[in-house]
């Protein structure tokens, strides 16, 4: 099983848009075949380093996440979320 986590610190910090964007990833999940689980979730505890928003997903190996990167649902989540975004962070692997 491959996890991938990645870490959003948005422009607009808004409850709006942070709703916002939660929306849109959460709509991933159903959409993209080889995604089997994910959460996604609010950053609610401020401090310098807390980034705004943040998603933990599972795929069964490597070729499963990258069918996602590539899926033209999440590429259109990713590239809203990347140009609304002063700094990502992602990590994957295996477990």
């Amino acid at each position: 099983m491959i996890t991938h986590v990645v870490t959003f610190k948005l422009t607009d910090r808004s409850p709006e848009h942070l709703a916002h964007c939660k929306a849109l990833l959460d709509g991933l999940l159903g959409t993209v075949p080889s995604l089997e689980s994910m959460v996604v979730g609010i950053n609610i505890v401020e401090s310098p380093r807390a980034y705004d928003l943040g998603l933990i997903a599972h795929f069964e190996d490597l070729d499963g996440l990258e069918d996602y990167q590539v899926h033209p649902a999440h590429v259109e989540v990713a590239t809203y979320l990347r140009a609304n975004a002063e700094a990502v962070s992602a990590v994957d692997f295996e477990n």
